[in-house]
């Protein structure tokens, strides 16, 4: 595999007498596997090779690659081959920690804040079997409380008071929407309780936290139409690997109404063609659901699996068509496959995300005769009275019990 990357002999002996020689010819194997051109390969290739001649004997650990990029590369003199540019040199050190660390770094814990954040994090997950993204804003929320009360052990803990939590709640709180001041509050309220939980308060300071002003089901979900649904999807060139991908992964949203989450979980195994069903794994419900698809999604899936999906050992079902090629698509990728087509379907004022799509989904159904249980069951709502905000939506149902009005006479035909 060298040789055929590096044409050059003085080039691959150089490569094979770096001191991290060893790993840098896995490291080509890993890239290769993944699907990177020759071109990408020895530019990245270059910059480990940089890397090593600088490191020395000292390990290869997140803390070297952050002192290399950050310390050693503004005051580079390196003499030969060298690696300056910041985008490359960073992309390639972080597919070679993904090689090395393929489960991913442990976390660092420090301080007294950083055992009790991960504690919290066990705690999240395990005991109420919160999503990800729900989990990552409670602990942005917790660390910054930690860090405006300056917690440094468990002592400063037992001393908060109730005042103490309102004012630096209330602070914050009010400098932003009552949403996110609302959010700001249920969130502090769940890190104080597992606090009270765990011995490191003894009282409950989490009726201390105010409440920010806000009035559910005060607003109406936003939507679009099934035409400009269709058109969305119409915009996909599904005649190449991508378009196909990206044709089913559109259906899903349009026609099932999942989340960006949803569909970036899925598995190969999680599609059931003969039952014509997805199951896939949802937190909150800490439980795998079973949604039924629709002919056109399942056929849209069955035609990528068969004939776009890239061979990979992923066991993801929409994968990356580049490198590194095989990877799974994340919730953020979803959201982009979303405003790419949005952009060519002439929808971009109308399209922020995937989000919109579920709402308008709910809306045409509700509109079509759905029922609320039957929605919520489809959104994968644990409560009705989230589902209740489209009740507002339900024209139909709402023109039957609409009152005449005031001072106007009823015209009997």
């Amino acid at each position: 595999m060298l040789n055929r990357i590096f044409c050059r002999v003085a080039v691959v002996a150089r490569i094979r007498d770096n001191p991290i020689g060893g790993v840098l010819r896995r490291y080509i194997a890993y890239l290769a596997a993944r699907g990177y051109c020759h071109g990408a390969m020895r530019q990245y290739v270059y910059a480990i090779e940089h890397f090593g001649r600088w490191l020395g004997n000292r390990p290869i650990d997140r803390a070297t690659v952050r002192r290399f990029i950050h310390w050693h590369l503004p005051r580079c003199q390196c003499i030969g081959q060298t690696a300056h540019n910041i985008k490359y040199v960073r992309a390639a050190l972080h597919r070679l920690l993904e090689m090395l660390e393929p489960t991913g770094p442990a976390p660092r814990i420090r301080t007294f804040a950083d055992r009790v954040l991960r504690d919290y994090e066990r705690h999240l997950k395990h005991v109420c079997g919160l999503a990800g993204a729900t989990i990552q804003y409670r602990l942005r929320y917790a660390r910054e409380l930690l860090r405006r009360r300056r917690v440094r052990g468990a002592k400063q803990l037992l001393a908060w008071s109730p005042a103490q939590i309102a004012q630096s709640i209330s602070s914050v709180g009010r400098l932003g929407k009552p949403s996110s001041g609302h959010v700001l509050a249920c969130s502090i309220r769940s890190f104080l309780r597992f606090l009270l939980s765990q011995g490191l308060i003894h009282r409950d300071l989490a009726a201390a936290v105010p409440s920010f002003a806000t009035w559910r089901l005060a607003s109406l979900p936003k939507t679009i139409g099934l035409a400009e649904l269709e058109n969305l999807v119409a915009a996909v060139d599904a005649s190449k690997p991508i378009g196909m991908r990206n044709r089913a992964i559109l259906l899903c949203l349009t026609q099932l109404g999942l989340r960006a989450a949803d569909v970036a979980s899925l598995r190969v195994e999680d599609v059931d063609q003969a039952s014509r069903i997805l199951r896939f794994r949802r937190p909150k419900q800490r439980d795998h659901v079973v949604v039924p698809m629709t002919r056109p999604v399942a056929h849209a899936i069955d035609f990528y699996a068969r004939h776009g999906r890239p061979p990979c050992n992923s066991s993801s079902l929409f994968v990356l068509h580049r490198a590194p090629m095989g990877r799974g698509l994340s919730s953020r990728g979803i959201c982009d496959v979303v405003l790419k087509y949005a952009i060519q379907a002439g929808l971009a004022d109308r399209i922020g995300g995937p989000h919109i799509i579920r709402h308008s989904v709910a809306t045409a159904l509700i509109n079509q005769g759905a029922s609320i249980k039957q929605i919520a069951d489809l959104l994968g709502h644990r409560s009705i009275d989230t589902t209740a905000i489209y009740a507002k939506v339900d024209l139909n149902s709402l023109a039957r019990v609409a009152l005449p009005w005031p001072g106007a006479q009823e015209v009997i035909p």
